[in-house]
């Protein structure tokens, strides 16, 4: 049986929040600003340094203490992979933890990807890597089908289908804009709802 596929509407701003009705799980993405966190949808805190694709301007202890002192308010936070372990170890007690790499630039080798997985500090992992070729799809699709609570995709327009395509895999998230896309080749909420409700699977 299929399992069930939750859909994250990434927010930077209110107005963006207010656009998330057909989500499951909401992304605060706070290094764009404060937003109103008053739902009652499932709250993942993220809050992004620059060298990640992300807003935060401050120092890299600044961001951890904010994370630490927000966390109370979220069901999941998101942590980099190269974030020390007292973090991992101080917000284990709080709350569910995403662990997760990004790069930019390519997808690396399976060897390299494989190993962060196999040493995962979190409840769940998520690798976000820009996509080339039709092997970082192989890569992807491996991890996946090796691997339970993982998140797995690539970025970029051309491969946006495999975040739709992680789902049917086994990743129990799909990443998805309102407003504007947080990252390239990112999918749209409402015609990704669409998508899946055509198929059966909402």
């Amino acid at each position: 049986m299929m399992h069930k596929i939750k859909l994250v509407a990434t927010v930077s701003s209110d107005e963006e929040l207010n656009l998330a009705n057909k989500a499951d799980v909401v992304e605060f993405r706070l290094d764009f600003g404060e937003i109103n966190l008053k739902t009652d949808k499932e709250k993942i805190l993220t809050i992004r340094r620059k060298a990640d694709g992300g807003n935060y301007n401050g120092t890299e202890e600044e961001r951890l203490d904010k994370i630490l002192e927000l966390s109370k308010n979220f069901e999941y936070v998101d942590l980099e992979f190269d974030c020390p372990d007292f973090i991992f170890e101080a917000l284990s007690k709080r709350a569910k933890l995403i662990e997760s790499y990004h790069n930019f630039k390519e997808t690396p080798e399976y060897d390299f990807l494989e190993y962060l997985v196999e040493n995962k500090r979190g409840d769940l992992f998520k690798i976000a890597t820009m996509g080339r070729s039709y092997e970082d799809v192989k890569k992807i699709v491996k991890l996946l089908l090796e691997y339970e609570d993982l998140v797995a995709f690539l970025m970029g327009e051309k491969f946006s289908f495999t975040r739709i395509l992680s789902a049917f895999l086994g990743s129990p998230f799909i990443y998805c804009y309102v407003g504007t896309p947080k990252a390239p080749g990112q999918v749209e909420l409402n015609s990704t709802f669409e998508m899946l409700s055509r198929l059966g699977l909402r």
